[in-house]
């Protein structure tokens, strides 16, 4: 696998495109529901040397935290090089699965992304026009959009990047990251081909590393074999339509009861209603009562929280008066859940006529996941809720995409030594730590994103994980600089000490 941009010298190159075969497969592959503008321009694509790679920062991941990641250390790095690193390029699951959902922002949140930096300001305004940032503009700020409005302003964000000789994109995936403690840098190693093997694997180096690389759908053990249907395909109309047969019986079964499941019951409704008679819907939740959010008319922080959210310099606004804001129902999901789903409003609406709610037992406190899942799995068999069931759709949550193996240190001839590094993710500064070691082993490696959230106070509790695409832009716009300095230091400054010490103490997280 070879990056797609040179790595020592800069004269384009016209004609053949000298990239491996799996980024080539990845990159020319049809994709029916990608926008066709939205590929990398030929007058990218670079000749390619064998000399190693050196850069300032290497950022891995190319969805909304990634782009942000490397529009802030373009700004923070004015003379350095970024190493970008993704399989697509395509605006991450935004831009590749979700362009057809509901947003759960509301559309003055992208616009606000793409206004937060001067280079991104600087990419909308060369730009021609109309484009995607000017086409928010004329949606209504404080109402929910299609996400498909989002995906083509991170598209538009992510071409604009990639014009600049400072950035090198490569498509692939990240197999390894090393520390060498001596100078201070990283070392980055491409996954090998799918055939054979590669002897002088594709390397890069930096003294920053930022992982961007999301999430995907949580997946877990069932009573019985059943087909599955991705969360992915189910979230896309056009996609479940295609994949459904029109004329035939078929019985899918839906797990959970948060906002992804609630999209996914009503894409499969209205199926039901208009093209697709025959499907009926089985609902699987743990509670016939679902959360929204919502406003908190009795809104009130203590004096413990308030003292540090000013010590934060959290604004206070209406982002601060929402109960249930990280997982609580939304936009069309809340409406739809209103008006069709809620209590007893099931068993006469519309959706009722095809939609089955069947409420897992409540299992005694104290019982681990694993024991609450034996016990619904029992109920599930003895009550026959699962016969006759074609396919099953898991909205249960979300989990890290793989991460890249981190080791120690570099042994003589270059080589990873010493055993893969267990790591402590500091979710209040966006940085990591090892688990029995000291601080200063991994400085220079952050994280930001669905994957590696920033947590913040809430109205209830103390911190939520905040997820969303103006949120991962604030939390990247305040720690880059950080970052920065903190990895040219060694340590973080005194400002964030505090909260490198209550993050290891309270909100740290392993993996």
């Amino acid at each position: 696998m070879h990056p797609l941009t040179i790595r020592c010298c800069s004269h384009l190159r016209s004609g053949s495109i000298p990239i491996s075969i799996i980024a080539g497969r990845q990159w020319t592959k049809p994709n029916p529901f990608r926008n066709p503008s939205h590929t990398l321009p030929l007058w990218l694509v670079r000749r390619n040397h064998d000399a190693p790679s050196a850069a300032k920062a290497i950022v891995i991941g190319a969805g909304p935290a990634g782009i942000a990641v490397v529009g802030n250390l373009f700004e923070a790095l004015p003379r350095g090089k970024i190493v970008w690193i993704d399989r697509a390029f395509e605006g991450g699951s935004v831009g590749q699965f979700h362009r057809e959902l509901p947003s759960y922002s509301p559309a003055g949140d992208y616009l606000e992304y793409a206004r937060a930096i001067q280079t991104f300001r600087d990419i909308s305004a060369e730009a021609q026009q109309p484009n995607a940032v000017t086409k928010l503009r004329q949606l209504e700020r404080e109402m929910t959009c299609s996400l498909n409005y989002a995906a083509d302003m991170l598209m538009l964000m992510t071409d604009g990047l990639l014009k600049s000789p400072r950035i090198e994109p490569v498509m692939g995936t990240v197999a390894r990251v090393v520390r060498n403690p001596r100078i201070r840098e990283w070392t980055v190693t491409l996954d090998t081909p799918e055939i054979g093997f590669d002897p002088n694997p594709v390397t890069f180096t930096a003294p920053i590393v930022v992982y961007c690389t999301g999430t995907h759908p949580k997946v877990t053990a069932l009573p019985l074999p059943i087909d599955r249907l991705t969360v992915e395909t189910a979230l896309a109309p056009s996609r479940l339509k295609l994949l459904l047969p029109r004329d035939e019986h078929r019985r899918v079964a839906v797990f959970g009861s948060g906002h992804t499941a609630v999209l996914v019951l009503r894409n499969l409704f209205r199926l039901a209603a208009i093209s697709h008679r025959k499907l009926r819907i089985r609902w699987f939740t743990r509670s016939e009562n679902l959360v929204y959010a919502e406003p908190d008319p009795y809104y009130d922080l203590d004096e413990d929280l308030a003292s540090a959210v000013k010590g934060e310099g959290v604004e206070w606004g209406a982002d601060m008066r929402v109960k249930n804001e990280s997982g609580g129902l939304a936009g069309e999901a809340a409406w739809f859940a209103r008006t069709q789903l809620e209590g007893e409003r099931l068993k006469g609406s519309d959706a009722g006529q095809f939609i089955e709610r069947i409420v897992l037992p409540q299992v005694e406190e104290g019982l681990s996941e694993q024991e609450r899942e034996a016990k619904e799995h029992e109920f599930m068999l003895q009550g026959g809720h699962l016969e006759r069931v074609d396919h099953v759709v898991q909205c249960i949550g979300w989990e890290r995409a793989r991460l890249p193996e981190l080791r120690p240190g570099l042994g003589p001839w270059r080589g990873p030594i010493g055993k893969p590094k267990k790591l402590i993710f500091n979710a209040l500064t966006g940085s990591f730590f090892p688990s029995g070691g000291k601080r200063n082993e991994v400085v220079g490696l952050y994280g930001a994103g669905s994957a590696f959230p920033e947590l913040v106070p809430t109205t209830k509790g103390w911190r939520e994980p905040a997820v969303g695409i103006w949120k991962f832009m604030k939390f990247v716009n305040k720690m880059v600089p950080r970052w920065v300095q903190a990895t040219k230091k060694g340590y973080f400054a005194k400002e964030d000490d505090g909260k490198d010490a209550e993050g290891r103490r309270r909100f740290h997280q392993y993996y």
